[in-house]
């Protein structure tokens, strides 16, 4: 009887929506929660809505639940920074929330059908929004709940990760129909979406599946070697130890473990932290000693992240995040989270991290509130809005045979911006990060399944290096073929594949994203004009 009175509760109701939504978040946890994790809260607001609540009520209700979403499941960014975290659960809370509110507004004025179609494109919509605006944070994007299931989203080499954010909102929303059903008593209506249900949710897992036990690893075998450092971005990385011993640790890793086989070192995010001026980036020792390990290993590409620096001449244009040198203001310079590539022929192609983490290394929209700069929270030296690039680079091998995507850590949530290495060449992605800002927390395993993610939808085998956290072999299925856990200071010997085939995500992006857009905006305006018409009539109605 009490169990039954709790669900009664719509604030019950609202945390349990909260609580199913959140628990894919976590390795280990069950990931199904998420297709009837929806359903909780649209019982309640159903209620809601029939009790005649006020909107600021509904919203409050509302708001609650995706509050709870989020801070179950992001709660260890507190771990780099409160602010930070306050911000990323309360801002992200209130978006979800003003996207149900639209909702609310198209199903009170037209059908629960027109209105579940809308919250569908509308949260879809917004996730990519999220995923292409300058205040990103796609993190929570439904379909990436799936990534420690590889075995279930093959087909996201078809439709990207909202496809599975599509999958999810329709099986929610047909459970929902056969609550609904069941309170009104119509049984045949029971069976009829039943019957739905089991054929939203188990055609595309038996699609998904008979892809995965038929795909075969594509492209010709390359040897990679990835280091595992393991310094401590709290107390050594930028503080405790020189670069110079930093270098060491990586060189002697690397040394201890090379052998005639392998074609590719891979270290992480700001590995060298020399600021270096890219036109000085030859003369730098850190770069250096890269460059006679290659001339020990003539076959081997040594793949790293650093901070680089560029200037600018006096009268020369300059970016929206350049600031002026502070011993000599004629001149301007950005800073860049960059990615290098040293080998023998040593021409240094590098790559400036473009997807910037909000806060930390970017202000967002620059030539509007670069004066908030100075609020930029310090993780590690590099903070205010930092330098990007238009495209996404590809560093060629020696040979020419192999093109490797160099992904910089946030960089690796982003599907369509990844697709974009591919478009440019890249058989071979790397994914290079720092995750030992979090702690050992949820966030570095859910930063990780986004790669396996990534590995589907562009079918590239993906070598991962983390300073901390977990380094990796992905292949293109998405499986870890091996790793390197938590506060471990290492290697990972072993294969990746080239692959030069294009999948169709990788060719059109996020065309579900837009179809979305298109769709919620006809929705919206199908609803507006339901309220007009509404509206009218009363009015019309008062004056007879």
């Amino acid at each position: 009887m009490q169990l039954k009175n709790l669900f009664k509760s719509n604030f019950f109701l609202m945390l349990l929506s909260g609580l199913l939504l959140a628990l894919p978040w976590y390795e280990g946890l069950p990931s199904y929660t998420i297709f009837f994790g929806f359903v909780p809260l649209f019982v309640s607001y159903y209620r809601l809505v029939e009790q005649k609540t006020g909107f600021w009520k509904i919203f409050g209700f509302v708001y609650l639940s995706f509050f709870t979403w989020n801070i179950l499941a992001t709660w260890w960014i507190y771990n780099a920074t409160v602010i930070g975290a306050l911000l990323a659960v309360l801002l992200s809370a209130l978006l979800m929330t003003i996207v149900f509110s639209i909702y609310h507004f198209i199903h009170i004025n037209t059908s629960k059908t027109i209105g579940a179609f809308a919250f569908i494109t509308f949260w879809i919509a917004w996730e990519q929004f999220f995923h292409n605006s300058e205040i990103a944070w796609p993190w929570l994007t439904l379909g990436n709940s799936l990534g420690n299931h590889p075995m279930v989203i093959q087909w996201y080499e078809y439709t990207g990760v909202l496809g599975g954010s599509l999958w999810i909102l329709v099986v929610n929303f047909f459970i929902l129909s056969q609550i609904t059903a069941y309170r009104e008593r119509v049984y045949g209506r029971i069976a009829w979406f039943f019957s739905d249900v089991l054929l939203f949710f188990t055609i595309p897992f038996a699609i998904s599946l008979y892809i995965y036990f038929n795909y075969e690893e594509r492209g010709d075998k390359v040897n990679v070697l990835i280091v595992q450092p393991n310094i401590d971005p709290y107390n050594e990385k930028f503080s405790g130890l020189t670069n110079e011993q930093q270098m060491d640790i990586m060189l002697n890793l690397a040394e201890e473990n090379i052998d005639s086989t392998i074609r590719y070192v891979v270290c992480p995010e700001t590995a060298i932290d020399d600021r270096i001026w890219e036109h000085q980036l030859a003369e730098n020792e850190s770069v250096k000693r890269l460059k006679a390990f290659t001339d020990r290993h003539p076959d081997v590409m040594w793949i790293t992240g650093l901070v680089s620096l560029k200037l600018y001449e006096p009268n020369e244009p300059v970016s929206h995040t350049a600031r002026k040198l502070p011993y000599d203001e004629r001149y301007y310079y950005d800073r860049y989270n960059s990615a290098i590539q040293v080998d023998t022929l040593f021409n240094l192609p590098i790559y400036h991290k473009s997807k910037l983490v909000v806060g930390v290394e970017m202000m967002p929209y620059p030539q509007y509130l670069k004066f908030l700069e100075k609020l930029s929270i310090d993780l590690g030296g590099i903070t205010g809005s930092l330098g990007t690039q238009p495209d996404r680079g590809v560093f060629r091998s020696i040979d020419g045979k192999c093109g490797v995507g160099p992904i910089i850590c946030y960089e690796s949530v982003f599907g369509e911006y990844v697709a974009g290495y591919v478009q440019n060449g890249a058989n071979l992605l790397f994914v290079i990060t720092n995750d030992g800002w979090w702690g050992n927390t949820p966030g570095y395993r859910q930063h990780l399944s986004f790669s396996r993610i990534r590995a589907i939808e562009m079918r590239r085998s993906i070598a991962r290096s983390a300073n901390t956290g977990i380094s990796a072999i992905i292949n293109q299925r998405g499986e870890v073929i091996d790793s390197l856990g938590w506060w471990k200071r290492g290697v990972i010997k072993g294969s990746v594949y080239a692959n030069n085939a294009t999948t169709y995500y990788a060719r059109h992006g996020d065309y579900i994203g837009n179809i979305s857009a298109f769709m919620a905006l006809l929705s919206l305006a199908y609803g507006i004009s339901r309220f007009l018409m509404r509206r009218k009539k009363q009015e019309s109605m008062s004056f007879s």
